[in-house]
């Protein structure tokens, strides 16, 4: 169901209903923007990678929010679907409460959404506002002082400098008040040729009665005007608060999903979930990584990745391509079982993907079809959940495929990495040569000019470090991977002592930082080849990384 502003306050009780009643969630965004791979890199850290993404993404855009309620039906073992395709747009037209908000785009995501048939017309014109939690508990305040501010009794307002005036203004008050006290009443009548009178008693009318009484003015003959004054149905009547309620929008159902700690399934979902949280309940999101997740878990203490799920023994041997169309496939066939799941919007062979509530669906059917497998080799259902939950997988990663959101994770120590520094002319052979007496290598580019370099074959650790660390009057420089992060480290604790704020020396203020301008290349194999950027004027910096505190 596409749900919009239209009918997304109709609708709410009952998808709030279905939360309750289900046995699992699945999630699935579209968004203005993401993280582009060329900025990651395959030896990041969990800690490096959720700063990247964190970095680069803090004005991109949930437009489609896609929410599919899986409930497990014991008697004839099917699940009974309901799948949602919620279109978002910050509004600020008609809307008293909520600010104008500006947001970024890329014009790949753009272009990609349109290849997909995306419909930027109903995201714009019927799109449902939203709020961020820490706005919302900021706007609530100030509502509620305006309202008991509004609930003091006021004195009639009258103008300063024409007192004659005032006695035609209490007048004309109370007759107001007697036709608003009159039930059979519904219409009054007031005559001016008094520019300022009419003034004070509008003035009057919208601070004693605010949309109790409406009013209108018109002309008449010799410069008189009609002030036509009728009641406003009890009915037809909103309050401050339910117009606030209304521009809150879409984030009510976000935080009663987080409310009801319900099992939320998602599909390569760590962008979706950063994402989420900055929209939904504060921005910018925590500087510490720790505190990421520990405010993640706190709010979604159930959560199941299936690209992370898919990308372990035993689903690893047997779904060789885990994007989700792919993996839709390969479980719909032997040896994974048929699962019955109904749904009347959607089918697995609609092919309706990137609409956020079809990928929903089809996410929590491949997990469904995952979990019954694995029931049959494996037992508890609660064991297997507990295997793979709370953890978010990391795309293209050397060695750490996932982020623990319960658990603290060590950093990997990588004692068969390198860091190595050469010449920006350097290719991807230039290293194969440097380190082919010891073995198959995975390279993961930084730059045009460094690198990290892993050795394949362990054993042939310590004779690479013997050969190539430390060594003087070549081109190129290699370091251990631990000395890199020691020292990057040690760059970032100088950082933080200077209050977040970087010290620049004098005469380097009008330099270029010696990695603006570069692009990374993303390991998609072992075979990599270097993506070069050229940009004139950029200024080389060729101090060694030790010596170089401009991370």
């Amino acid at each position: 169901m596409d749900v919009t502003i239209d009918n997304f306050e109709q609708i709410l009780p009952e998808i709030k209903q279905k939360i309750e009643e289900c046995s699992f969630c699945s999630i699935d965004c579209e968004l203005t923007g993401i993280t582009q791979y060329k900025n990651l890199n395959s030896f990041d850290t969990p800690r490096i990678r959720y700063e990247k993404i964190k970095n680069n993404d803090t004005n991109f855009l949930i437009l489609q929010f896609g929410l599919c309620l899986f409930k497990y039906n014991v008697d004839d073992k099917s699940y009974e679907t309901n799948a949602y395709n919620c279109y978002l747009f910050p509004r600020s037209v008609n809307c008293k409460y909520t600010r104008d908000m500006s947001f970024s785009c890329l014009n790949s995501s753009l272009e990609f959404l349109i290849d997909q048939n995306f419909d930027f017309n109903k995201v714009f014109k019927k799109g449902i506002s939203f709020v961020s939690k820490d706005q919302e508990e900021i706007m609530r305040h100030k509502l509620e002082l305006d309202m008991e501010e509004k609930s003091v009794p006021k004195s009639t307002l009258y103008p300063s400098k024409k007192e004659e005036l005032h006695k035609q203004i209490d007048t004309l008050m109370a007759e107001i008040d007697e036709f608003v006290q009159n039930e059979n009443e519904t219409r009054k009548e007031i005559k001016f040729t008094e520019f300022v009178l009419r003034i004070f008693i509008e003035k009057n009318i919208r601070q004693k009665y605010q949309k109790r009484l409406k009013y209108e003015n018109k002309f008449l003959e010799n410069k008189e005007r009609l002030m036509i004054v009728t009641k406003v149905d009890s009915q037809d009547i909103k309050t401050d608060l339910e117009d606030f309620e209304k521009e809150i929008g879409f984030s009510k159902l976000i935080w009663f999903l987080s409310q009801s700690q319900k099992l939320i399934i998602g599909h390569n979902m760590m962008t979706d979930i950063m994402q989420i949280l900055r929209q939904f309940f504060t921005s910018p999101l925590p500087e510490n990584f720790e505190d990421f997740k520990s405010m993640t878990h706190s709010l979604f203490p159930k959560i199941l990745d299936t690209k992370y799920m898919a990308s372990l023994p035993p689903l690893k041997e047997l779904i060789l391509n885990t994007t989700l169309g792919d993996m839709d496939k390969i479980l719909s066939k032997d040896p994974f079982p048929s699962v019955k799941i109904e749904n009347d919007l959607y089918s697995v062979n609609d092919e309706k993907l990137h609409e956020a509530g079809y990928d929903a669906y089809l996410t929590g059917c491949c997990f469904a079809r995952m979990m019954h497998y694995l029931e049959t080799i494996k037992g508890s259902r609660s064991t297997i959940e507990e295997f793979y939950i709370n953890k978010l997988y990391l795309m293209k990663s050397f060695d750490t495929t996932y982020i623990d959101l319960k658990n603290f994770q060590e950093e990997p120590k990588r004692d068969n990495v390198f860091y190595v520094e050469f010449p920006p002319s350097w290719e991807t052979q230039d290293l194969y040569d440097l380190f082919s007496p010891y073995g198959p290598i995975f390279i993961g580019w930084i730059n045009e000019k460094s690198a990290f370099v892993a050795l394949q074959n362990t054993d042939n650790v310590k004779k690479a470090a013997g050969q190539l660390v430390g060594v003087s009057g070549r081109e190129y420089k290699v370091y251990f991977y631990s000395t890199f992060i020691n020292q990057k480290n040690k760059s970032s604790f100088g950082e933080k002592k200077e209050n977040g704020t970087k010290l620049i020396d004098k005469r380097k203020r009008n330099k270029v930082e010696p990695n603006q301008g570069a692009e990374v290349a993303i390991d998609e194999s072992s075979e990599i080849k270097k993506v070069k950027k050229e940009e004139n004027g950029i200024v080389k910096n060729e101090k060694p990384f030790e010596e170089n505190t401009d991370w």
